[in-house]
């Protein structure tokens, strides 16, 4: 039994699981005692970060982006394909292309920056919709990754978010205007994808005003 109470200590932090293991054995507690303290107290510690609004906004952002971005991904996929064999394009796939790279970054930017300690929940909501949609796809004439075009550069930003970067308020109102912008030249297109703009705003919101690319 000893062993399932290590083992609840481990999702705590090294130095907080040897001392609460330290404790408990000092107390001389059963083990079910022992397991339902240790419980308790990593419950507490992975419902405290939910006390902020950030990990809410984050969670709510990443799911309708990641299907957004599915959709994205898919179209962007078709139109590369029809072509290169002189078949129906939606607009231009150099557009379509640049859009689908900075949703894709400036969601994993905005999540990334918002749900540090709750990643994973975020990570959750993200896999599931893309492992859905994969082991649903049955076009025969793309592969059944095409919907994952934007999980590189969403990576990619998630983990610059996590990494407190800041791009200069500069940077940040131009990117923001330049996707703005696209989306106005293609409003057609992209009618459904406006949600997408909240992170280019978010951006903009939380840029460093120092000199410099990024901080």
């Amino acid at each position: 039994m000893n062993w399932i109470v290590e083992m609840a200590a481990s999702f705590l932090r090294p130095d907080e699981g040897e001392a609460v293991l330290g404790d408990l054995a000092e107390s001389g507690e059963g083990p079910w005692k022992a397991l339902c303290a240790v419980a308790g107290l990593v419950t507490r510690q992975q419902l405290e970060p939910w006390r902020s609004w950030r990990p809410w906004v984050a969670s709510s952002v990443a799911l309708p982006a990641s299907l957004l971005l599915l959709g994205v991904s898919f179209g962007l996929s078709v139109d590369s394909v029809n072509l290169l064999h002189d078949g129906p394009v939606r607009g231009t796939v150099v557009c379509e292309a640049l859009l689908m790279l900075a949703w894709a970054w400036m969601g994993g930017f905005m999540v990334g920056s918002l749900s540090r300690r709750t990643r994973w929940i975020s990570a959750v909501l993200c896999a599931v919709p893309c492992l859905s949609c994969v082991l649903r796809f049955h076009d025969s004439s793309l592969s059944r990754f095409c919907v994952l075009l934007f999980l590189v550069p969403g990576v990619v930003g998630s983990v610059q978010g996590m990494r407190h970067v800041r791009l200069n308020f500069t940077m940040a109102v131009v990117l923001a205007t330049a996707v703005s912008g696209l989306m106005l030249a293609w409003s057609g297109m992209y009618a459904w994808y406006w949600p997408l703009l909240l992170p280019a705003w978010f951006l903009v919101a939380t840029a460093n005003r120092s000199r410099g690319l990024v901080a």
